[in-house]
Parts: structure tokens; sequence; C-alpha cells
């Protein structure tokens, strides 16, 4: 009888133990997309909006790198966290000379100054120096639909080789199917050549990144008579930042402006 009774106080220990670790603790890793920011323009602790048709997504991995896409370039190094405590370093950066780079030179400038994090309703994170002040302010980019994921077939495109604003309708001898599984990888398959890389999305939000293409006309293993299709699919997909679905049935992936890019059906 004591020896059951010592078990449960035990179990009873681990159990207290585990609920006092921060509830939030795993889900600082992912992708965040940043809304606000300490701009280093001014000399205020007011926080700065991003302007709505930018993509800052910080990504934090578990073991312990991140880097941060921008609109211009990419900042990445190592991140420590203990509890809600936080540091960054080894920062480092690419160098493209770009038209406005006030934000990425902005977040370069407040990582160092991190010292610890917070997360609100799994899906708000800010960033905050040593006195509590915040730096910068995030939301969740993990919450993908799961009718996203799955089969699509290409009815119709958004061509580079027209000036038109009319979608392309896909020839019916061609098959082009964009899966996009629940990792956040895709894969495109067209006449002649694959598409590949990484989507982010959250709720109506949605981006691709490190786009590939296979290259065999280039390379002469395979001839390709026509690449218009697969051209047009990878410059489209660099612009697509939304997307819409219609009976869980068609998808239509759009730009910054609302404009339909690519219309889909699920397989």
């Amino acid at each position: 009888m004591k020896l059951v009774k010592l078990l449960t106080l035990l179990l009873i220990t681990v159990i207290g133990l585990v609920s006092c670790n921060d509830p939030s603790d795993n889900i600082l890793y992912g992708e965040w997309r940043l809304e606000k920011y300490n701009c280093i323009a001014t000399s205020s602790y007011g926080l700065t909006q991003v302007n709505e048709n930018c993509d800052y997504v910080l990504q934090l991995d578990n073991n312990g790198v991140f880097s941060c896409t921008t609109d211009c370039n990419t900042i990445s190094g190592i991140f420590e966290k203990n509890k809600n405590a936080l540091k960054f370093s080894g920062i480092s950066y690419t160098e493209l000379a770009c038209d406005d780079m006030m934000v990425e030179r902005s977040i370069v400038f407040n990582l160092p100054s991190i010292k610890s994090y917070e997360i609100t309703d799994d899906s708000i994170l800010v960033l905050k120096d040593d006195k509590g002040h915040i730096l910068m302010e995030f939301i969740s980019f993990n919450t993908l639909d799961e009718n996203l994921c799955g089969k699509w077939r290409l009815d119709k495109y958004n061509c580079i080789a027209t000036s038109s604003n009319e979608l392309t309708k896909v020839n019916e001898g061609s098959d082009c199917i964009l899966q996009l599984n629940n990792a956040g990888l895709f894969v495109c398959t067209t006449d002649c050549n694959n598409i590949s890389g990484n989507f982010a999305g959250d709720k109506a939000l949605l981006t691709f990144s490190n786009i590939s293409m296979t290259e065999k006309a280039v390379e002469d293993i395979n001839s390709c008579d026509d690449m218009e299709l697969e051209r047009s699919i990878g410059a489209n997909l660099h612009c697509v930042k939304s997307y819409e679905l219609k009976n869980n049935t068609v998808l239509y992936l759009k730009d910054a402006y609302g404009h339909i890019l690519i219309e889909l059906t699920k397989c």
C-alpha cells in the first residue's frame, strides 16, 4: 500500500513538473510573419506596421538555426532559448542592393538586442529587449489549411508571354499537377520539367519559396517543344501571396493585389 502511495506521489510530481514547463515552448519553432517592428529611423519605442504587400518571414528551427527572408535579402544565424529567454547570435545577411531596405536593416539592428519572447493565443510572437520593450511582433505562419494539401490539376494560368489579364487555358493534351503536402513541400509536374520547393500558409495567405526547376531541355536530356507553361508557373509561384478555395474543389492562387495567377481543380 505504501508503495502504491509512493508511486502515485511520484506520478503527481512528474505531471506537476511537466505542467510547469512553458506551454508555448515548442510553438516557437516554425515560421512567423513580421507584422510590426522597432524602426531604426525613429527614436520612439512605438512599433511600425509592415507594408501589407511585403513578406518578412522568420523561421526558427528546433536545431537552433534561424533565417529571415525579406523582399530583398536573407538574414540568418543561430538562436538559444531557455524558458522565455531568447538570444540571437552569429547574425549574417546577404548584401543585395534594393530600393527600400529600412525594414531589414531594422531587423538586423534589433535581433542582437532580443532577450526574451512571449507567445499569446499560440499565434502571436513578440520579441523583447532586456527592459521588456517589444522590438518585433510576428503572427504564426504555420497553420496550413488541410484542404490545401493534395493534388491539384492546373486549368488556367497567367501566361508570361502575353500582356493580357485574361488567364490562358491549359491544353487538353497537357497534364500539369501541383502537389502540396502537410510538411510544407510542393512539387509541380509538367510535360517536361518538375518545379519544387516550399510553401507556407496562414488563413488565406500563401507563399512559395526555394523554388527550383529541373532543366531537361538545357541539359539535352529531353526535348521540350514548349516550355512557356512551366516558365509561367515558376514566375507566377514567386508572386503568389494568397489563395481562395471554392467548395474545396477549385483553388485560386493570387498575387498581392488579389489578381488570380493560377486556377486549379482538385484531382
